[in-house]
């Protein structure tokens, strides 16, 4: 979902993911659904800063 702001410069986008439980290859993991915001400054037409926010411990 993409969120405009009152600044034209900066946009929110809130992606949703799923990341492969079974990246050792031993077909036992399980896939985890992540939820991240991402906010982005826009500078001459090119992405000047971009913040990321997950919560670290899903991934654990």
């Amino acid at each position: 979902m993409l969120h405009t702001t009152a600044d034209p410069d900066v946009f929110i986008a809130e992606i949703d993911t799923i990341f492969d439980g079974d990246g050792d290859g031993d077909g036992d993991g399980e896939d985890v659904a992540v939820s991240l915001v991402q906010i982005f400054r826009i500078r001459d037409g090119k992405i000047a800063r971009l913040r990321d926010y997950f919560a670290p411990e899903l991934m654990s």
